[in-house]
């Protein structure tokens, strides 16, 4: 990546930040596809949980992302689809498992469907919108389900985003977050003391660098 392309793509990271903060000033793609989704959610009936990149900055960790990862009901997953281009959302890939690929305002949107194994060796399956928060409208999945489900991919993307996450958060929410992947499963527990214990040590490393708080 040269300087330009650098400097561009924090500017797409500054404007991203601020659509999910809700202070956009001059509204940008993500902004318009967060509204477009939010318009479809309330008008259909359709909860979406809001997990992925987007939801790791509403968290606490400002990094950059090209996508929106939505959480839909299993019962929703087909009618998704139907009614998705009468709100000008581009249907790129209908799946028949209900990891549909959409497009809306420039923006590539996944959807995670309900109900599915976010992998193949996953303990459990994704949680619905309701049991991550949201019960209407888009909106952001809560932080302990957010990080459930981080914990089932765990791509090597989704730790970051879990250690990061973690290093900004209090120890009240941490004793939250915990309790709730306790309830979860043991595997996400013990995937999460392991990543405490890695955010830790980073803290400590950029305490004596002079660089954390």
């Amino acid at each position: 990546m040269n300087v330009i392309d650098a400097a561009e793509a924090m500017a797409t990271l500054e404007r991203m930040v601020a659509a999910v903060k809700g202070h956009e000033v001059q509204e940008s793609r993500f902004a318009k596809a967060l509204a477009t989704l939010e318009a479809l959610a309330r008008k259909e009936g359709i909860p979406l949980a809001i997990v992925g990149g987007l939801a790791a900055i509403h968290h606490g960790y400002e990094r950059f992302t090209k996508d929106i990862d939505v959480v839909v009901r299993s019962g929703n997953l087909a009618i998704l689809t139907r009614v998705a281009p009468h709100y000008g959302i581009k249907v790129v890939w209908n799946d028949p498992e209900g990891w549909h690929k959409l497009h809306c305002a420039g923006v590539p949107i996944d959807v995670v469907p309900e109900g599915r194994k976010p992998r193949k060796d996953a303990p459990i399956a994704i949680p619905g919108p309701e049991q991550l928060g949201v019960r209407e409208g888009a909106g952001y999945a809560g932080i302990a389900g957010w990080m459930e489900t981080k914990l089932g991919s765990y791509r090597v993307q989704d730790r970051a985003d879990v250690v990061q996450v973690i290093k900004v958060s209090t120890p009240a929410t941490l004793r939250r977050i915990r309790k709730h992947l306790g309830k979860a499963h043991a595997v996400y527990l013990r995937r999460f003391d392991e990543l405490h214990g890695t955010a830790k040590e980073e803290k400590e490393q950029e305490r004596e660098r002079g660089g954390g708080k």
